[in-house]
């Protein structure tokens, strides 16, 4: 019924890739000029934005391609992605459209955009609901209990301000995790026929 994302061929390619963005991050990054390197325009920052971006395109993707509640998961994963994207986009307010985006009113209207989709979906799939709840307490989501553990992780070193490298840690946690995501949504995309011909098997 959900797209397998625990495979062990998925699981070592997307370590692989994890590890290679780790080492990256590593070397691009002047760890001497930290205050500089961590800032919004940083290349941290600005590829998380872009992971962001991708995962959330990604799952909805995997989703219009998928059916039943695999449909529904990815749906939903795709509207996480975008509140993740615009939590850490930062915009100079410079004008109507930038200073919208920095108010307290975009985000009431980004919760109410968002819960009111939710519920309508909800409301016309709601067949589709417990299957949801019993893939996501399974141990066969856990993928994206990593991808979740790697941004608390990044929030405890956010907190250690005696240590010299910490924003650096918490970037490059939080930036890892947004790739696994990404990774995850492409999953969704090429495992989609597969769960189409699963649903139409059940």
């Amino acid at each position: 019924m959900f797209p397998s994302f625990s495979s062990r061929g998925f699981i070592s390619l997307t370590i692989g890739l994890l590890l290679i963005n780790a080492l990256f991050f590593y070397l691009v990054t002047d760890l001497n000029n930290l205050a500089v390197e961590m800032g919004e325009e940083g290349l941290l920052e600005n590829l998380q934005l872009i992971y962001l971006g991708l995962a959330a395109l990604a799952f909805l993707i995997g989703g219009l391609r998928s059916e039943g509640p695999a449909r529904m998961f990815a749906i939903g994963m795709c509207l996480l992605m975008l509140i993740f994207f615009f939590r850490e986009l930062e915009v100079e307010p410079t004008g109507p459209v930038s200073g919208y985006i920095k108010s307290h009113a975009f985000r009431w209207h980004e919760a109410i955009l968002v819960i009111g989709f939710a519920a309508v979906y909800i409301f016309l799939h709601s067949a589709y609901v417990r299957p949801v709840l019993q893939f996501v307490f399974s141990r066969k989501a856990w993928p994206f209990y990593l991808a979740a553990a790697l941004i608390l992780f990044g929030e405890v070193f956010e907190k250690m301000d005696g240590f010299a490298y910490n924003e650096f840690f918490e970037e490059v946690l939080e930036s890892l995790s947004y790739f696994m995501l990404l990774c995850l949504g492409v999953r969704s995309i090429v495992a989609a026929p597969a769960q189409k011909q699963s649903v139409k098997a059940a």
